[in-house]
């Protein structure tokens, strides 16, 4: 049975980060990766903010710069919403994932791939693998919304989710590449919004709604055809997936085990936005975990629930906006009210909520400029 320091289940974002850092530190690493490759069949959009494409240095050539956001009402009505210092990056997700795994085997990490985990014992201070022969010092779960580390453990679970479905495109036209456009409909996307990404040579359309309701991602295509042009459009690729989204987890983490992105519910309940917070938190887990396995440091749990964020806001609105269950008129009638622009930046752009500073900048500004 090999030894490792850290195992890490799942080759996603969160992942990926978390194995890079800690081999970076020198704990002998492996990540479980049950796909046959990096890249494979990504279940995320792919949307980077500015703060992760800084941590990462992304090359440039995965990546098409997003200045802002054009949010439109039902009726297409819109508003164009920006922040200072802020921008997206739409990314070939594909690429960027095989990119981040070679970044990850080349600080010294193992990759094993078509590995899916299915059970784990911890004995004597360590955890048995037997299935892949393997036991290690700590493990960390990056597994996805319904995490089977979690179930292994008896760690909390995700109970809360929007499924989610996207279709990407090659040749739609009459674009506005320089924004992401968002779209309210609580008809087509309820408990949730629909979305274009002009990407890195391609298009992307979704959707999620709140579960059990079913995606209609034709209808909404259909409809969006009145704004952009899909006479040449061919489709090329297309992805669902779960996301968590009732906020981080109380309990995700005990002994020697922790859970990361998804599988932690590190992803804002307002805006389902994951990959930010996910390679944040979960560089940060890499630096405590080995500060603990090699220094003594204090519990990685204990780091991490320092800097998780609360998401109290948006946790609120989230339950605020499905009791209200909001009208399409209302989404028309209030696209251009300035509070409703600067509780849409909020949402949209500062992840740690209303409580950030850089959010309260936001708000401010709006507020000065309509003469308040």
């Amino acid at each position: 049975m090999e030894a490792y320091d850290l195992v890490v289940v799942g080759g996603g974002f969160a992942g990926l980060s978390c194995a890079q850092t800690a081999s970076e530190r020198g704990l002998k690493t492996l990540v479980l990766e049950k796909k046959a490759a990096s890249g494979v069949l990504p279940h995320t959009t792919g949307i980077v903010v500015k703060e992760v494409a800084d941590i990462w240095n992304i090359p440039k050539q995965f990546t098409r710069k997003l200045d802002g956001i054009r949010l439109y009402a039902p009726s297409f009505e819109y508003v164009d919403l920006t922040s200072p210092d802020h921008y997206f990056l739409a990314t070939d997700t594909s690429a960027l994932q095989s990119w981040m795994a070679e970044k990850t085997e080349a600080a010294g990490a193992s990759i094993r791939y078509q590995a899916p985990f299915h059970y784990a014992n911890a004995a004597d201070g360590e955890i048995h693998i037997e299935q892949h022969k393997i036991s290690t010092r700590y493990m960390v779960g990056c597994d996805g919304a319904e995490s089977r580390v979690a179930r292994n453990f008896n760690l909390d679970s995700n109970d809360s989710f929007l499924f989610g479905i996207e279709a990407v495109y090659k040749g739609v036209e009459n674009i506005n590449d320089e924004h992401l456009h968002v779209f309210l409909d609580s008809a087509l996307a309820p408990g949730y919004m629909a979305w274009l990404i002009p990407g890195e040579g391609v298009t992307q359309i979704g959707l999620a709604v709140r579960t059990p309701t079913v995606p209609k991602l034709d209808n909404f295509i259909n409809k969006i055809s009145k704004l952009f042009n899909f006479e040449n459009a061919e489709l090329i690729d297309s992805r669902t997936g779960l996301i968590p989204n009732g906020g981080c987890l109380p309990s995700f983490a005990k002994g020697n085990v922790m859970l990361l992105g998804d599988a932690a519910g590190m992803a804002s309940p307002l805006s389902a936005g994951g990959i930010h917070p996910s390679v944040e938190l979960s560089r940060i887990a890499g630096l405590a975990i080995s500060d603990y396995l090699m220094e003594r440091g204090p519990s990685p749990e204990t780091v991490i629930k320092k800097v998780m964020p609360n998401y109290r806001y948006k946790k609120g609105m989230r339950n605020v906006v499905e009791l209200l269950n909001v009208e399409n008129k209302n989404y028309d009638r209030f696209i251009n009210n300035y509070l409703f622009k600067s509780l849409a930046k909020t949402m949209f752009f500062h992840h740690r909520d209303l409580f950030s500073w850089n959010a309260w900048k936001d708000v401010v500004t709006d507020v000065k400029a309509v003469g308040f």
